[in-house]
């Protein structure tokens, strides 16, 4: 079983922006119902001065991370649906 979401006050590991060098964001992720510590988790780049950042084409620097090689091997091919850039009816498909 999968749960889906962040959950709250959980230990996701801190990544950077390659472009900026900035704190990336979670912004969803899954889970194993058996174990919490076996996820896939959607990191995005919020920074405006990013190089990597341009609002008028909509892109922003976006990362996925498997917490393990078991994670990778259960969730490799579960899509994490994100609302992106305040519009009701955009949302990207991340795999």
């Amino acid at each position: 079983m999968i749960l889906g979401g962040l959950k709250k006050n959980f230990p996701y590991p801190e990544k950077f922006c390659p472009y900026c060098n900035k704190p990336l964001i979670a912004i969803n992720a899954i889970h194993s119902a058996e174990n919490l510590h076996n996820f896939k988790v959607l990191y995005f780049d919020n920074n405006i001065d990013c190089p990597a950042y341009d609002e008028g084409a909509r892109l922003a620097y976006a990362r996925i991370y498997y917490s393990s090689q078991e994670a990778y091997n259960a969730f490799y091919n579960v899509e994490i649906p994100v609302q992106r850039w305040s519009q009701e009816y955009l949302y990207s498909i991340y795999k």
